[in-house]
């Protein structure tokens, strides 16, 4: 059973806690089965005002307002899925105001965007359902990922292939700039792709840690392409914020560059790092001796409360007692627009 807690920016109800008003210390979410989740947390997707949860069960939750128009869910529940509902469901991203869900052979949409992030074709803005993506993925191909950011996504096929959708006029979605790619279209990158990350207006593409290749595509805002390493060999996980990456290396040190007026970029002495979590302007790091860190623009309480180790760079997030969470570990870290999650499970 998995514990899951929230905190940040919540005016459409987002982190799921039943009310509308932002928090800064982790509080339970609320969800259809009460205090506890009936599987781990396998993925967090946060737009601008909602929510997804993925569950190793192959479940999915919901919680906020997808197409901004003040149709509230302030608790997890079931979204719109179609029935039977897609199987196995590999990974979820989210986009400003709209939602995707990927399984290997098949990629749903819903929500609202008006730059082709639904990539249900020309003129398409809205899907108050999940609908499918007509003609994707290519035939004899199978999805492995999608990301996204405020307007674009991209899809990572099991050929190393990449496809992408939605605001491509800074070049995010490859050299032909374009306000609005409405289907899926090829982002050529020279080598097999293994993951891809979406910021406002980059992508980043990597290749695998052995070999250390990546592309950026898109806007060099924030030096986010000048500034980039030489190479990234080693690397286990990675984030993108809106003007940042963040780079977790197999030894648990951290790699960043970009933007960095509000201290987005990665603390140089928080000591070994197990997991992290970016979001549109902040980051988490779950550290190798069990403690939560958050830094960043946390004017919402997504990174604590602004009174805690207010010397450091990075706050350490305190548990309240009340959760009696002692005997469990953090199992999983999730960060959207000026939202965090944590996740916990009883230790084995």
């Amino acid at each position: 059973m998995t514990t899951l807690l929230s905190f940040g920016s919540n005016g459409s109800g987002q982190l799921g806690l039943s009310h509308q008003e932002d928090v800064s210390s982790p509080s339970l979410v609320f969800t259809p089965h009460p205090s506890t989740l009936p599987s781990s947390v396998a993925q967090i997707a946060a737009g601008g005002n909602h929510t997804l949860l993925l569950l190793t069960n192959n479940q999915v939750l919901y919680s906020g307002d997808s197409h901004n128009n003040n149709k509230i869910t302030p608790t997890f529940t079931p979204p719109p899925l179609p029935t039977p509902p897609p199987t196995p469901i590999r990974s979820i991203s989210a986009t400003w105001s709209a939602s995707h869900i990927a399984t290997p052979s098949q990629i749903w949409v819903h929500g609202h965007g008006t730059k082709g992030e639904l990539a249900l074709g020309s003129g398409i803005t809205s899907a108050t359902s999940f609908q499918p993506i007509p003609n994707f993925p290519p035939s004899n191909t199978i999805i492995v990922s999608i990301s996204a950011s405020m307007s674009h996504a991209v899809a990572v096929l099991n050929n190393g292939q990449v496809y992408g959708w939605g605001a491509g006029r800074k070049g995010q979605l490859g050299p032909e700039p374009s306000p609005a790619v409405s289907s899926p279209r090829l982002v050529s990158c020279p080598f097999p792709v293994v993951k891809a990350l979406c910021g406002k207006e980059f992508t980043l593409l990597l290749g695998p840690p052995r070999t250390g290749e990546f592309l950026v595509l898109g806007s060099d805002k924030f030096g986010i392409k000048s500034n980039a390493p030489s190479d990234l060999k080693g690397w286990k996980d990675a984030g993108a914020s809106w003007g940042s990456v963040i780079l977790l290396k197999e030894d648990g040190s951290l790699i960043s560059w970009g933007r960095d007026d509000h201290q987005q970029l990665a603390p140089s002495d928080i000591g070994p790092v197990e997991k992290i979590a970016v979001g549109s302007e902040h980051a988490l790091a779950l550290t190798r001796d069990g403690k939560v860190l958050a830094w960043g623009w946390g004017e919402h309480g997504n990174c604590g409360s602004l009174e805690e180790n207010n010397k450091e760079r990075a706050n350490v997030i305190q548990i309240p007692d009340e959760y009696n969470l002692e005997d469990q570990e953090v199992t999983a870290l999730g960060a959207g627009c000026a939202t965090s999650w944590i996740a916990f499970e009883k230790r084995r």
